[in-house]
């Protein structure tokens, strides 16, 4: 097959920024908490000088204990991802793909008498979108009665095989129909070379159909706060 599908998604928001995020909350939590219970304690009697020390050690130890929690959950995500990611062959930092058009295992355009019947949605594999990784996979399929995938496996598959197993899943959905005068023939095999592609990562060109990009969910939390403004 000539053209290469793209599968396009979007940076995750980074852990910088979930953390700035969450010390920016933290501190509006203390400054709440601590102006709170001065207050309190005063209402009860207290003197100014106790109240604000009093009030002040229990939000120190609330934080103290908050931080604690948050870094051992943030280590036992971390060990997982880490497992994880062993498992699946992924790379342990960012990398990027680079596709040259001619490869070969693409095919002429005629040896391909069959076209899709609506477009092929591909999902970015969740871990490696999250660690920055790129891949790029070569599919090799055959098309049976009613334009069904069947008998797809791995011609290449890089840096991981998590690549191919998003590539396969998207083509057993898929539906072909035939090119209009065109013969079929069952029981050929066609290539379909997969490149996954983060935005702004690489500088591969637009070539092919570019499958579903998905978005962060800060972007699609805005674009569902715009569409009840919309509506409203």
């Amino acid at each position: 097959m000539k053209r290469v599908m793209l599968v396009s998604a979007t940076r995750t928001v980074s852990a910088l920024t979930l953390r700035a995020i969450f010390y920016t909350a933290l501190f509006i939590i203390v400054v709440i908490a601590h102006l709170s219970m001065t207050g309190f304690l005063r209402a009860q009697g207290w003197n100014g000088g106790v109240s604000l020390f009093a009030s002040g050690a229990v939000v120190l130890g609330f934080v103290l204990l908050l931080v604690n929690l948050a870094e051992w959950v943030r280590e036992k995500r971390a060990a997982r991802l880490e497992i994880l990611r062993m498992r699946q062959g992924l790379p342990g930092g960012p990398c990027c793909v680079v596709w040259k058009t001619g490869d070969a295992a693409e095919q002429p355009e005629d040896a391909m008498p069959w076209q899709l019947a609506s477009p092929l949605r591909a999902r970015y594999p969740k871990l490696a979108r999250r660690l920055g990784v790129e891949g790029v996979t070569v599919v090799e399929f055959e098309i049976g009665a009613g334009g069904v995938v069947k008998n797809a496996h791995c011609v290449y598959a890089w840096p991981s095989d998590v690549f191919f197993e998003a590539a396969r899943e998207a083509l057993l959905r898929a539906r072909f129909e035939p090119k209009p005068d065109m013969h079929v023939r069952f029981g050929a095999s066609y290539r379909m070379p997969f490149v996954f592609r983060i935005a702004g990562a690489s500088k591969l060109p637009e070539l092919g159909l570019r499958a579903r990009p998905l978005r962060p969910a800060f972007s699609a939390v805005r674009d569902a706060m715009e569409k009840l403004r919309r509506t409203g």
